[in-house]
């Protein structure tokens, strides 16, 4: 029966404990990877011959940036764990990769063509001397006549210029062939410093009391890994719900490419603080006076657009399937884990490779938005409801509408509650202007004051065949002051918050037609003051 031995140790770069053993050299398998948001979990698996007495088992091959405190490693068999220490082997020769040797390749073949086109381009220089060394046709004795000099020159035109224009493609050739050089040994420099790192090694002592085969069992953490939510969300026409494609962006640089293995992708994060929060004494006392400097802070806008191709498929073929119809979603106590049915593989080069994870039908409700103050034409919004269910977390949205790329919206299921608004683009049929009304429009001193009045008429004119609702919002000022008083005059029916300013209208327009609503407010404030902002 097989003794089950298990280490919990952190690794050091070093041991207080010497023991005159052998080494034996293995290089584990990858069992398994769990992903977390950042950081991954890699579980390996190793079989060792020991002999009886002290062994050095190297397990070699590993990560090349591991976190000491997270090694893990358990055995089964007659042994006993001694010591499990980390180091670093800076002789071992790391396998290069295949894409290093596509380029080793590549290389050989550009310095031959480099090769070939220098010595044609020294045979024609070469040529070019022969010429011109015996460019003397006669001597003192022997003349040359006018017919024979004239064969003579057109020779020497000729056959001068054409060696001239090879020489010019050759050159041309030469320079080609020393940027594609230059070009690959620059690759092939990236590629072999991620290659020479030193090889990470886990020595694992144990004491035998038998000969026999020790089944090991190795994981740790490291950071330079993770994934990040994102989604899809396609919308094919209007009544209809929406298609949520929840993916995950999976990332690695362990210095090796994780191939065929079996990854789990977890919404844990190590990385993040798991230390309870302490509430510490809260002290109140009077307010002292400060003089305070206006600042202007100018606004930034960003914007990132991500062209992203859809391909339209026939109707009566099968949709593809996708790694979300081999995904098993399982809820632990702290995370949700989604575990493939299937093998995959990442390789290590830092960028995002997409898995789908989960697809779902959600529940959507469509209308038209204006905000005419700001711009004149509707946008055709989706309110997606029930999407709160799916264990979704932040991430970027790509949005698709009758199979077009739209843009992008961001989803949030700590902000968006149960609805998430999303704007599928402006629909050209549907216009809002928004007017000054000048004979509602005054200015007003009174004794002490200044009543200013503001009219505004908003029209909204469909110029689609069927009815269109739409949601048309506007606002008014809020005052932060008592000396300043905004009164709402004429809001057309519109449902109005006085704490943020808003009004809005929920509109039905017929076909063809156009709906008026008028919007009057006044503000009163000291005719010795100014408003900034009005």
């Amino acid at each position: 029966m097989k003794k089950i031995i298990i280490a919990f140790w952190a690794v050091a770069s070093f041991s207080s404990i010497s023991f005159a053993s052998e080494e034996v050299v293995v290089k584990p398998s990858l069992s398994n990877v769990k992903v977390f948001l950042r950081g991954a979990q890699l579980n390996y698996s190793a079989k060792a011959k020991i002999t009886t007495g002290m062994n050095d088992v190297v397990l070699t091959g590993l990560a090349s940036d591991v976190d000491r405190n997270s090694v893990n490693v358990s055995a089964k068999g007659d042994a006993v764990i001694m010591s499990v220490v980390q180091r670093f082997d800076y002789l071992l020769q790391t396998e290069k990769t295949p894409q290093i040797k596509k380029l080793e390749d590549s290389l050989e073949v550009q310095n031959r063509l480099l090769s070939t086109n220098q010595n044609e381009n020294d045979v024609l220089k070469s040529e070019i001397d022969l010429i011109l060394s015996n460019k003397n046709i006669g001597n003192e004795k022997i003349g040359v006549s006018i017919s024979e000099l004239q064969k003579m020159g057109e020779y020497f035109r000729k056959r001068l210029t054409e060696i001239k224009n090879k020489m010019y493609e050759v050159s041309l050739s030469i320079k080609k062939n020393q940027k594609d050089i230059e070009r690959i040994q620059n690759q092939l420099s990236e590629l072999n410093n991620q290659l020479n790192k030193p090889v990470n090694e886990i020595v694992v002592t144990v004491s035998a009391k038998s000969a026999g085969t020790l089944e090991i069992d190795l994981s740790y953490l490291i950071y330079n890994a993770g994934w990040q939510p994102a989604y899809d969300v396609r919308v094919d026409k209007i009544n209809s719900d929406a298609q949520l494609s929840y993916k995950a962006n999976v990332w690695q640089n362990s210095g090796f490419d994780w191939k065929d293995a079996e990854i789990i992708l977890s919404t844990r994060n190590p990385v993040a603080n798991n230390n309870k929060p302490e509430l510490n004494p809260w002290f109140i006392d009077f307010e002292r006076p400060v003089v305070y400097r206006e600042m202007k802070l100018g606004a930034q806008k960003s914007a990132a657009n991500n062209a992203m191709q859809v391909v339209s498929e026939a109707a009566a073929a099968p949709q593809a399937e996708t790694m979300a119809d081999y995904i098993d979603v399982v809820e632990t106590q702290l995370s949700v884990e989604f575990t493939p049915k299937i093998k995959y593989s990442i390789p290590s080069d830092s960028k995002p490779h997409s898995v789908a994870l989960q697809e779902f039908t959600v529940p959507a409700k469509y209308e038209y938005y204006a905000a005419p103050k700001l711009d004149n034409n509707a946008f055709l919004v989706a309110r997606l409801t029930d999407w709160s269910n799916y264990n979704l977390l932040p991430g970027q949205a790509n949005i698709y509408f009758e199979n077009s790329y739209v843009g992008q919206s961001h989803i949030n299921p700590a902000t968006t509650k149960d609805t998430l608004t999303i704007s599928l683009g402006r629909d050209q049929n549907i216009s809002v202007t928004r007017d000054v009304l000048k004979d509602f429009s005054e200015d007003k001193f009174l004794s002490s004051n200044v009543e200013r009045t503001f009219a505004f008429e908003i029209k909204v004119k469909n110029n689609k065949k069927s009815l269109a609702k739409i949601l048309v919002e506007d606002q008014i000022p809020v005052s932060k002051h008592e000396d300043i008083t905004v009164n709402l005059v004429d809001s057309s029916g519109a449902v109005y918050d006085s704490e943020s300013g808003k009004l809005k209208w929920t509109i039905d327009v017929d076909g063809g037609k156009s709906v008026v609503k008028k919007l009057v407010y006044s503000v009163k404030y000291p005719r010795d003051k100014r408003i900034q902002g009005l």
